[in-house]
């Protein structure tokens, strides 16, 4: 699952995301980034519509440097390794084709999953279990090698064994799940599933129906590499190119440069252009050094964007400032936080429905921050995902903004509640949040025992199935932007295993469960968005089985003269595909 965006500072305190493999938060204060009211809708061109070039930005120049302060390193850039956020955005945008990309915008159009390197987002016949691929003309490496299909089955293939060890595992897991396929020796050693008629055709045979295979294509799993320049371990510093931009200089822990990609073909890419001559990463830039380069913009900072939040002891600054705010990027992130309230426990429906109402938004949101990093939460799913619909199925019958404690009190009849055993993370900020969250539910009449975990074990410890936890601090973020990715992960019962869940609610409705395979299996993934976001009403209204706490803000800074760019909805960083200096 999608690895967090920023390890960086996030709402009131410096908390990272927790680095568990997914795409979990250990109630961090809000941090990540949108644009917009989030994506909300999606378009799948499966029959190949959307072509080369990228249509050209009104205004666009060409020529100049952008910078990117970040504070580290990228850990990976080695495609088939990716799977933290920034690296993906930043990678896929301007040096990582896939056979399948997202073309994004902040103008409120529906995200759109179309062929990158292929001409379409792929065609299926059996609902999924078989798919094929065209490959688009003039794809090339950076060397002006012809990019053919061996070369793409063989970067899938590094996937599937040691080359792909810390990247995303979705296919790894439909076509080598007994883990037979150790990787490819040669261009010619296809992993399993895999066929390539001729140089531009990839047909993909898998063993079970995947509808939601295009979307897993669009990660760099899919990116070629020459097998005859794979350096294994040491690619990541010296990829072979198959964007719109190569490396000219890439010195560890300092700076990452990169130039214009002479053999990439703009009538063969529908997402990038190539307007700058360079683009550079600076590492060891802090979050305070980021905001105040920003805030200030002198010199090459006027083109440069934040990869860092702005440090929360200087958001007051930045909001005094009309000039610095117009520049700024706040919205929702796919990053999501919940209490989740274990069903195996807390088996009472009425008991849970008066945990959601006593719940105390307002004071919660303040706690973590405020609301320039974080907006109140009433739903499973993030406002960023295709299908998402907004409601509030405990929405306070007084019209506050504090909670129902009285509609609390009803549904417990009178009855004191029996003590709750409320697990978190042990750090700082969860301290004061926990605090926060007990005083609000104690209203209603609830009692906790309290139980701080150690954070570097937290999701081992309440992913056993066995746990006494009655209330489970946690959160998610989609790995792709389809519902699935949300709905399935945590609201199945029937992925519930004895150890390493991430139905934290421990939710085993056998009505949601059969909804959500009628769901999965679903060929038309676009049709499908809308019934998940009827499905996460349908749970809370029904199930009752989280108390969804937060949606994580963005609030970042882009140089007054960066053109065409905006914060991704999927990856929480600027996005550069189409960025051009003023």
């Amino acid at each position: 699952m999608l690895k967090p965006v920023k390890v960086a500072v996030f709402g009131a305190l410096a908390l990272s995301l927790a680095t568990t493999g997914c795409n979990r938060v250990t109630n961090n204060p809000g941090g990540g980034s949108s644009s917009g009211a989030g994506v909300q809708a999606i378009v799948i061109d499966y029959t190949g519509t959307i072509k080369g070039p990228a249509p050209d930005v009104p205004g666009a120049k060409t020529g100049g440097t952008i910078t990117v302060l970040r504070e580290t390193d990228f850990e990976w850039l080695d495609p088939q390794e990716e799977y933290v956020g920034d690296a993906l955005n930043f990678s896929m945008n301007l040096f990582h084709r896939t056979l399948t990309g997202y073309i994004e915008n902040n103008k409120g159009e529906p995200l759109k999953l179309v062929g990158d390197l292929a001409t379409s987002a792929g065609e299926t016949t059996d609902n999924g279990k078989t798919w094929k691929y065209t490959l688009r003309d003039n794809i090339k490496f950076e060397d002006g090698t012809p990019i053919t299909s061996k070369d793409i089955a063989y970067g899938i293939g590094r996937a599937l064994g040691p080359d792909g060890i810390q990247g995303p595992q979705y296919v790894n897991q439909i076509m080598n799940k007994d883990g037979a396929y150790k990787g490819p020796k040669d261009k010619n050693d296809l992993p399993p599933g895999v066929t390539t008629p001729d140089d531009k055709t990839l047909i993909f045979t898998l063993p079970t129906a995947a509808p939601d295979w295009p979307f897993l294509m669009a990660y760099p799993t899919s990116t070629p590499v020459p097998a005859d320049k794979d350096t294994h371990q040491q690619y990541t510093r010296k990829f072979s190119s198959t964007g719109p931009y190569k490396i000219k200089n890439y010195t560890a822990d300092a700076k990452l440069e990169l130039e214009k990609n002479p053999n990439w073909d703009p009538t063969s890419d529908p997402i990038r252009k190539q307007y700058v001559d360079s683009v550079v990463f600076e590492f060891g830039a802090d979050g305070d050094s980021q905001t105040n380069r920003l805030k200030a913009a002198a010199g090459a900072d006027a083109t440069a964007v934040m990869d860092a939040n702005v440090s929360p002891s200087l958001i007051a600054d930045v909001k005094a400032d009309p000039a610095v705010m117009s520049r700024v990027d706040t919205s929702i992130t796919p990053f999501v936080n919940y209490l989740y309230i274990n069903t195996q426990v807390v088996t009472d429906v009425n008991v849970r429905k008066a945990l959601i109402y006593a719940f105390d938004p307002d004071a919660y949101i303040k706690a973590v921050g405020g609301y320039d990093v974080a907006d109140p939460a009433t739903t499973i799913m993030s406002p960023t995902l295709p299908g998402f619909k907004k409601f509030n199925a405990y929405a306070p019958t007084n019209g506050g903004v504090n909670g129902d404690v009285e509609k609390a009190k009803q549904l417990l009849g009178g009855t004191a509640p029996a003590k709750i055993e409320y697990c978190f993370a042990n750090t700082a900020i969860n301290q004061t949040v926990h605090a926060t969250i007990q005083a609000g539910l104690a209203r209603a009449g609830f009692t906790f025992a309290s139980k701080p975990l150690d954070p570097a074990s937290y999701y081992t410890t309440v992913g056993d199935k066995t746990t006494t936890c009655g209330i489970i601090s946690g959160g998610w973020a989609a790995d792709n932007p389809d519902p699935k990715s949300t709905m399935d992960v945590l609201m199945n019962g029937t992925l519930i295993v004895p150890k390493g869940n991430n139905n934290l609610a421990y939710l085993n409705d056998p009505a949601v469960n059969q909804k959500l395979a009628e769901l999965n299996a679903m060929p038309d993934r676009a049709a499908a968005a809308p019934l998940y976001g009827d499905l996460d009403k349908q749970i809370m209204e029904t199930d009752a089985p989280l108390i969804p706490t937060r949606y994580i803000k963005n609030f970042t800074i882009a140089g007054p003269n960066v053109g065409s760019t905006f914060v991704s909805p999927l990856f929480a960083a600027f996005n550069l595909a189409t960025a051009y200096v003023k």
